[in-house]
């Protein structure tokens, strides 16, 4: 019996480039070819994910076979909190693997450029040791990390010369006694930060303002800052005048402390009476609407009203459908009127409403709190009745509605 010719290695990598999102089926590959395998390692080990539970296997998998560890562009590690003895059991189990990591390992990493951590405390032995190894980092995730004081972060940005954007979301606060700040060493070559995503109060400004004061905003052309509270307008205001020669996209959403009907006047006031530098290269906004916080939607479109935005051309709603409330009925006019008279001072070409429903596990996206059983969001009505509100001011035609999933 003859055997059939060997296809040529491109096909291979081909068909197995389409399987690169299902692991089990990628597995079976590498077990039944030598040939496949290659191209199914760069594929499983591509991305990695860490916790308590595989900390250790993942050290010992790099020490047996070093060539996986090139194979790794993104690593996500997680720790673990909570009231729970068994939660800071993992956190201590995962703290340990961190610090116990050979000097050996993170060179083996030296095609990672996606470092995500969530739910760790670091401190400057961390970075030292580990992090601030890791140099080719080009995108660094902050989620829900405490760091024991501000220069830590400081230490841990000038580590990434490579450094292109930057998340942090509901970091815990930076220190109880802010500090100043120590100087960069001589010679530190310093990333040029083109994307910043910042969510939660205490993160949103801290941040920004120190790379605005060390004048490493430059480069910045997408910003996007949630859960802002209103009475950080002015912050805001500051910060979006500093980025305004090179911001072309921008994303807001304000926190439930802007609801509170005291702040309003005077931070509306405050907000009239400085008015924002021209933002001349911005060219896209989203704004975030959620239905659960209906009384936040006047500052929302507030803040519309008063972005000078001469070259605007895409306006998006990102609507977080998360409670029904019986006002729903008088968001859409408003956000139709507002839009009309933005519309009416700049070049604007689209206009979309994208809305997006709660996830299967009654959790909206993010949402801190359970599902309440409330009467859900009929999207088919909703579309109408955006439509309908939007075609009364006459810009039905620049309107897309989209239901996300």
């Amino acid at each position: 019996m003859t055997s059939l010719p060997d296809l040529p290695p491109e096909l291979y990598d081909c068909v197995l480039d389409c399987l690169s999102d299902d692991k089990p089926t990628l597995r079976r590959c590498a077990l039944a070819s030598r040939q496949w395998l290659p191209r199914v390692q760069h594929h499983l080990f591509r991305s990695i994910y860490i916790d308590w539970s595989n900390c250790y296997a993942f050290t010992r998998l790099l020490q047996s076979n070093p060539a996986l560890g090139l194979h790794v562009a993104t690593l996500e590690i997680e720790g673990a909190f909570g009231i729970f003895s068994m939660d800071r059991l993992h956190g201590a189990t995962l703290d340990a693997w961190l610090r116990s990591i050979p000097p050996s390992f993170p060179p083996q990493l030296s095609n990672l450029t996606k470092l995500e951590l969530a739910l760790i405390t670091i401190d400057a032995e961390l970075v030292r040791r580990f992090f601030g190894r890791l140099s080719g980092i080009s995108h660094l995730t902050l989620w829900a990390c405490a760091l024991t004081s501000f220069d830590v972060f400081v230490e841990l940005f000038a580590s990434f010369p490579d450094l292109k954007r930057l998340s942090i979301a509901f970091t815990q606060e930076w220190e109880t006694g802010p500090r100043p700040i120590a100087a960069f060493p001589e010679g530190v070559i310093l990333p040029r930060i083109e994307v910043v995503d910042m969510t939660s109060c205490c993160d949103n400004f801290k941040v920004l303002q120190w790379l605005v004061a060390q004048n490493l905003h430059t480069a910045i052309h997408t910003f996007s800052c949630s859960r802002v509270p209103w009475s950080s307008i002015c912050v805001l205001r500051n910060v979006l005048g500093a980025l305004a020669p090179t911001l072309r996209t921008l994303k807001v959403g304000f926190g439930d402390n802007g609801a509170m009907s005291d702040d309003f006047p005077s931070a509306s006031s405050s907000w009239a009476q400085n008015a924002l530098s021209p933002l001349a290269a911005l060219t896209t906004v989203t704004l975030e609407i959620q239905t659960g916080r209906i009384a936040v939607v006047p500052f929302t479109l507030l803040l519309l009203v008063h972005l000078p935005v001469p070259a605007l051309r895409t306006l998006t709603f990102a609507v977080k459908c998360g409670e029904y409330d019986s006002a729903l009925g008088e968001l859409w006019p408003r956000m139709a009127a507002t839009t009309a008279s933005v519309a009416r001072a700049t070049p604007l070409e689209r206009v979309v409403v994208c809305a997006k429903e709660k996830s299967e596990d009654g959790v909206a996206s993010g949402a801190s709190f359970p599902y309440r059983g409330l009467p859900s969001f009929d999207f088919a009505e909703m579309e109408s009745a955006v439509v309908a509100a939007f075609a009364a001011k006459g810009l039905e035609k620049m309107l897309t509605f989209v239901k996300k999933d």
